[in-house]
């Protein structure tokens, strides 16, 4: 108990000076009943009236005009914070997804062919491969492809290591190496694809190769793609305008998602060894049809 009054009294000297005041205030002039109450309540209970009484001036002080603020003063617990406005998010729009499928016929090949020579050495295997490669590129001209239509894509020199058993710990040995020149061609006549694939592996072209159909206007045609899918987008948004009763304004925000063309997976044709040229039918070689697909992502700005 004597704790608890040596508390409270430390804690009134740290008061704020009105609240002392007050207290003096109310105390002067009631020592006739004041001491004898204090008597029979006992010390702590003195204390929980007199902080009562002080906590009860100082909310009217607070309240008088010439009072000083308590607003941040920790003394009496008392915490005071501002109504927290409601947050609020208002969205007016339609967001669609526009696609579109424009099919063409390609007009334009590009292949891809590989001469691949092995040595003892590296230097073998390269001179190998460059008198190889020459006779390639000389039947290509020949097949009709001009000079500005072929071009080398690649090349690569690579050790080979002799095979060693799973226990052999010993570093591995080279036993000859290989060279690969790889040779890309644009063929602007696609019916004469098969015709030139098969002359450059009659003159040497031993590695696997691959041709592709394209267009030559492929930008306008992916534009063009791109159009349809905007004009998808916007019949979209007005069929859910239509059916929430709402009417469509104009465009808010409006992106490209995607637009090229689409290739089927096609696997490398394979060219294992030169063919005579009396081998054979030539290669049969299907151009098909090039498909462009587009897509947009739109945003509608609407109104009731």
């Amino acid at each position: 108990m004597a704790d608890i009054r040596n508390t409270f009294l430390q804690g009134s000297r740290s008061m704020p000076a009105y609240a002392q005041s007050f207290g003096r205030y109310r105390t002067a002039g009631m020592t006739s009943w004041w001491h004898p109450i204090t008597r029979g309540l006992g010390g702590f209970s003195v204390t929980v009236a007199v902080t009562a009484a002080v906590a009860y001036a100082s909310l009217h002080l607070v309240g008088s005009s010439n009072a000083p603020s308590l607003q941040g003063s920790t003394w009496l617990g008392v915490a005071s914070a501002a109504p927290i406005a409601p947050q609020t998010a208002t969205a007016s729009g339609i967001t669609v997804t526009g696609e579109s499928s424009v099919t063409v016929q390609p007009d334009v090949a590009y292949l891809t062919m590989g001469i691949r020579t092995e040595a003892r050495t590296a230097r073998e295997a390269t001179d190998l491969n460059a008198t190889q490669a020459t006779a390639v590129v000389d039947a290509l001209k020949r097949a009709g492809v001009p000079v500005g239509g072929i071009r080398t894509s690649g090349l690569s020199l690579n050790p080979i290591f002799a095979p060693r058993p799973p226990n052999d710990n010993r570093p591995p040995a080279i036993s000859s190496y290989e060279a690969i020149n790889q040779v890309s061609v644009t063929i602007d006549d696609i019916t004469r694809a098969g015709e030139i694939y098969d002359a450059a592996v009659n003159a040497g072209a031993n590695s696997a190769g691959r041709l592709l159909f394209g267009v030559r206007n492929e930008r306008d045609v992916t534009r063009q793609a791109l159009e349809q899918a905007a004009s998808d987008a916007r019949g979209k948004a007005d069929a859910i305008a239509s059916g929430l009763g709402i009417k469509v304004t104009g465009v808010a925000m409006a992106s490209d998602d995607g637009a090229g063309v689409v290739r089927p997976e096609t696997s490398d044709m394979v060219a294992p060894r030169a063919l005579a040229a009396s081998a054979g039918p030539p290669t049969p070689v299907q151009s098909g049809e090039l498909t462009f697909r587009g897509r947009v992502r739109v945003t509608f700005g609407t109104s009731n």
